[in-house]
């Protein structure tokens, strides 16, 4: 007998939230672009879009992230949870637009490969500076295709539970690699410390956000687990008289 999947199982709270997602991604793209012209007119419209569309899947990631620890803080959150899968492919979509403008924008229309050229263009010098930032994006945006091609149920039934979820914890890895990729790149060029500001933030609520949710899971396990000590001596002597009478009767 077999399965049939469907690409997106459609219902009422998902049409709301993909409008919602689609409607906060677009009207976050537009104001970057409105402010980027305005505080830097001079600015072109690629760079703008570069610019606009992996700031929009940093931010999108950085609430990816969130809804996990949140959900074990308050359970409040468990709708966000449900609906997480198509915020991924969400972000990697804006991250992907992100990377193809920049490869036609500086790779592109010359003698090298255009990827081999993200490794080549950016050679390792002695100072922080000179960090080729390039192919940290590069390899994190590899992860995060991987865990957009294989979101869906098909390849949670075919992969199995346990491999599949291993392969999507590598998400902690690609946001690693970006954090490495926005410090030597972006940061790098920054005339203004809000920018480092931002992302410290962006880091420090990720992480003080997984710390807390470990804490208290760590709390309640304890708890469970004592709780177990206490009721399997409780129900020692039953287990015992459960066994001596399951011998009885299979003997007979």
């Amino acid at each position: 007998m077999g399965l049939d999947y469907s690409a997106v199982q459609w219902n009422r709270q998902k049409r709301i939230y993909d409008f919602a997602l689609a409607g906060g991604v677009g009207a976050f793209l537009v104001l970057f672009a409105g402010l980027s012209k305005f505080l830097f007119p001079l600015v072109t419209d690629e760079i703008m879009l570069i610019r606009a569309f992996s700031a929009a899947a940093f931010v999108l990631l950085h609430v990816i992230l969130c809804i996990g620890p949140l959900c074990r803080l308050n359970r409040k959150f468990l709708p966000q949870l449900y609906n997480r899968r198509q915020a991924g492919v969400t972000m990697c979509l804006l991250g992907l637009i992100h990377a193809t403008l920049v490869v036609i924008t500086y790779h592109a229309g010359g003698d090298t490969n255009p990827i081999l050229s993200i490794f080549r263009g950016s050679p390792l010098t002695g100072s922080i500076a000179g960090v080729p930032f390039q192919p940290f994006g590069f390899f994190a945006l590899l992860i995060l295709l991987l865990m957009a091609a294989t979101s869906h149920d098909f390849w949670l039934a075919n992969l199995t539970a346990p491999l599949w979820k291993t392969l999507h914890m590598l998400v902690y890895v690609a946001y690693g690699l970006l954090v490495l990729h926005v410090t030597f790149g972006v940061l790098q060029a920054a005339v203004h410390p809000l920018y480092v500001v931002l992302v410290s933030v962006g880091l420090a609520t990720v992480l003080g956000l997984h710390l807390a949710a470990a804490l208290k899971e760590g709390s309640l396990d304890r708890e469970v687990h004592g709780m177990g000590i206490s009721t399997s001596r409780r129900l020692a002597p039953r287990r015992r008289h459960s066994s001596r009478r399951s011998r009885l009767s299979t003997c007979a």
